[in-house]
């Protein structure tokens, strides 16, 4: 059986930071993504986004935190330690995988600030520092310049485009892909 897992805060910048999920974050999750604005930017949160999907969210990232021994997965929080966006792993089994694909969204009323951009760079710091990853990849839809900008500011490399990779809302999308090797970094 793994360990507890650790309960961090990592800084991102002035006053906001990364701490696993609670399940007091679940008013944050109903508030942020009522709108359609973070959901058309992502492929797998739901509209409308229900009670139901935030519990069940709540509890697959805390256990997949806890089976991990350590927290993969993090609420980006502000200054009043509300809950603002996430940013997480997914297919990751620690100490049998050596990548992973990380995940991201940031309420609206953040975007632009570069909060982002710093909440990844922190992320990636932590996961080839700690979690002792030695590949980050990313999925982005084509139309999504913004996510591609945070991950170029963070030193990932587009390593393709996939036509019509993603299904939504019936209609096929282009992504790209984008990769980030520990050695490029350190």
């Amino acid at each position: 059986m793994k360990s507890e897992p650790q309960k961090l805060k990592i800084t991102v910048r002035d006053g906001f930071y990364l701490s696993g999920p609670l399940l007091t974050d679940k008013p944050a999750l109903l508030e942020h993504l009522h709108s359609k604005d973070v959901y058309n930017t992502t492929l797998s949160i739901p509209h409308p986004y229900s009670e139901a999907d935030a519990d069940s969210w709540l509890l697959r990232r805390i256990a997949y935190n806890e089976k991990q021994g350590k927290e993969v997965s993090f609420a980006i929080r502000n200054v009043d330690a509300k809950l603002i966006g996430v940013v997480s792993a997914d297919n990751l089994e620690l100490g049998d995988t050596h990548k992973t694909e990380i995940g991201y969204w940031l309420a609206r009323d953040y975007w632009g600030q570069g909060i982002m951009t710093d909440a990844v760079k922190a992320y990636v710091n932590y996961a080839f520092e700690e979690l002792g990853l030695l590949k980050l990849v990313a999925h982005c839809f084509e139309l999504n310049i913004g996510s591609a900008r945070v991950l170029e500011k963070n030193g990932f490399k587009l390593e393709g485009r996939l036509r019509k990779h993603f299904r939504k809302d019936g209609k096929l999308y282009d992504a790209r892909i984008y990769g980030l090797l520990r050695e490029d970094l350190f």
